[in-house]
């Protein structure tokens, strides 16, 4: 099966290429911040026009002499996703005008030779177009004016690229097999692109030790024993403060936004600083979405832990996420990341299990003799049990007196559940229903 082209979205900082990626896919889903250096890693997304499809990668501000060490990482992304572009949208500013930067950046793009296209942004009036010859200095034989912030000439210049490269039309016959959503999640610093980079066995995000060096959420496509993945790298996540700045709040959002649309979430967890409070709001985000889970603790090389320990001590912080399982890991070493996705694999089919109506009127059977011995339900009726869903299972016990539910009885409901059905890794939910006279 041929693969997509690759076109790449490659500039100085500030000059729109986050907005130019976001206005060719049609929706927002890079950061957008008048700030420099706010895309870091690079992102891919399916760009279609028309019967044709290619991917777009966006990537950071190329800074040559800056430094900080965080620019000359944002270099080496821009640079790999140069290497893989069959064609490059150029990008400078048509605002601030031609800039020293622009020479060098672009210099630097010509050693890979590619094709490319000059992507002059902010002309949000075209009458300026022949204001504007100095770009044609540039010696790109292919120039277009736009403004991806409003729109302007978007059209022409998905017109361009499809014209530059040779695409492979869509083929809507066809369907590819469901990839599953995993959501890498946790606080910072706690070696999430670590974690994906070594899964996926390439430098694909920026690891740093500075927290918050990834801020955008980054899909990347990974296939392992005949299952396709969608890993999620998600920005570190921490509990609300008063006042954040506009990054780092887009950042959470976008973390949250990754949780609602994933099917299982990894949170990872540091070995060496322990469970803490942004742990557990992570922990609560889940079970409010109602997300299966796999709790990966990292460091794991870095101090001797034992699993049921562990296990006991999120049971005694937050006893609401029992049913996630739990995983030692090293990151840096590569230790069990691909046991992890196993279980993510087992989590999720088991977020997807239909319960036979004859198996759960025999478990509700057994529940009704067990209650025969607790005087303090003796007025409460079971009446009949069944299963409304799946991802995740909910289930209804139809009931004379819902009334008589307390937190604890509903809790027993659950372990019975679960000790009669392989629900690990998934929440389950339970209605009461009042039996109709």
């Amino acid at each position: 099966m041929k693969t997509k082209n690759k076109v790449a979205i490659v500039g100085r900082p500030n000059v729109g290429k986050s907005c130019l990626f976001n206005r060719l896919l049609g929706k927002r889903q890079a950061i957008v911040e008048p700030t420099s250096g706010v895309t870091r890693d690079r992102a891919y997304a399916d760009v279609s026009w028309g019967k044709k499809q290619f991917s777009l990668a966006d990537t950071g501000g190329l800074v040559f002499k800056s430094k900080e060490h965080i620019s000359g990482m944002i270099v080496k992304q821009a640079q790999t996703a140069i290497k893989e572009a069959d064609l490059i949208l150029f990008v400078a500013d048509a605002m601030s005008g031609l800039h020293a930067y622009d020479r060098e950046a672009l210099d630097f793009i010509r050693t890979f030779d590619k094709k490319i296209i000059l992507v002059v942004n902010k002309v949000d009036n075209m009458s300026r177009v022949e204001s504007l010859s100095e770009f044609y200095e540039l010696g790109v034989e292919e120039v277009s004016f736009i403004s991806a912030l409003h729109g302007l000439n978007i059209d022409e210049l998905l017109d361009m690229i499809v014209k530059d490269i040779a695409l492979i039309e869509t083929d809507s016959s066809r369907e590819e097999p469901p990839a599953l959503k995993v959501a890498l999640i946790g606080r910072p610093n706690v070696g999430k692109s670590t974690f994906m980079n070594k899964l996926l066995k390439e430098e694909r995000v920026i690891v740093s030790d500075q927290p918050g060096t990834t801020r955008d959420s980054i899909d990347t496509v990974l296939h392992l024993e005949d299952q396709k993945y969608i890993i999620i790298d998600t920005a570190g996540i921490r509990m609300k403060k008063k006042q954040q700045e506009t990054i780092a709040v887009y950042s959470r959002s976008r973390t949250i936004q990754a949780i609602k649309r994933s099917d299982v979430c990894i949170v990872l967890a540091d070995a060496v600083e322990g469970i803490r409070r942004d742990d557990l709001h992570i922990f609560s985000l889940i079970k409010e979405e109602e997300k299966c889970c796999v709790i990966a603790i990292n460091k794991c090389d870095l101090v001797k832990l034992d699993l049921a320990d562990c296990v006991k001590t999120i049971a005694a912080k937050a006893a609401f996420m029992n049913f996630a399982f739990c995983v030692l890991v090293s990151a840096k070493k590569g230790k069990n990341l691909n046991f992890t996705l196993r279980l993510v694999q087992h989590a999720w089919y088991n977020g997807k299990r239909k319960i036979k109506q004859r198996k759960l009127a025999k478990t509700l059977a057994e529940i009704v003799e067990h209650l025969k011995s607790r005087s303090s339900y003796t007025s409460l009726k079971l009446r009949f049990l069944t299963q409304l869903r799946t991802r995740p299972p909910v289930f209804a016990f139809v009931v004379n007196r819902p009334e008589l539910i307390k937190g604890s009885f509903e809790r027993f409901l659950e372990n019975k559940l679960r000790s009669h059905y392989d629900f690990k890794g998934t929440p389950i939910k339970i209605l009461f229903r009042k039996k109709k006279r």
